[in-house]
């Protein structure tokens, strides 16, 4: 069974902050698991949240780190599915992973408990490392 990847936007500033590149850090966490991947993906939505936070902060650090995330994430190759910009992001999220088989890369915990909830397998980052949870 292959999975696709979608990766919430928090995830993509853990290279930034942790020195730790998430993308090949997750290709080996799956690949030792057993897991078969087909893919990573994030929304149009995340992507669109990072350029408006572009767009509006004023300050010059988080303006280069802004740009640092939409580099890495065209960098990576990171597949960008069409999704709306008026829905919420953890609603977006939930509606597109209950069409397939998918494992949800995120931070956020509300949206682990969610997922948790609906049995949707989702990895998250602590002390240091990947961890999932089925």
């Amino acid at each position: 069974m292959r999975y696709k990847v979608l990766i919430d936007t928090n995830f993509f500033f853990i290279p930034f902050y942790e020195r730790f590149d998430i993308i090949e850090e997750l290709k080996n966490f799956l690949i030792e698991r057993g897991i078969e991947y087909e893919g990573f993906y994030t929304l149009r939505k995340n992507i669109w949240e990072v350029e408006n936070k572009l767009k509006t902060t004023k300050s010059e650090n988080k303006r280069k780190l802004f740009k640092l995330v939409l580099d890495y994430i065209k960098k990576k190759d990171i597949r960008i599915l069409d999704s709306s910009l008026n829905e919420k992001t953890d609603r977006l999220i939930v509606s597109t992973v209950l069409k397939d088989k998918w494992i949800v890369c995120t931070l956020d915990r509300q949206l682990r408990y969610i997922l948790r909830r609906l049995k949707i397998p989702y990895i998250y980052y602590a002390n240091r490392s990947l961890h999932i949870r089925w």
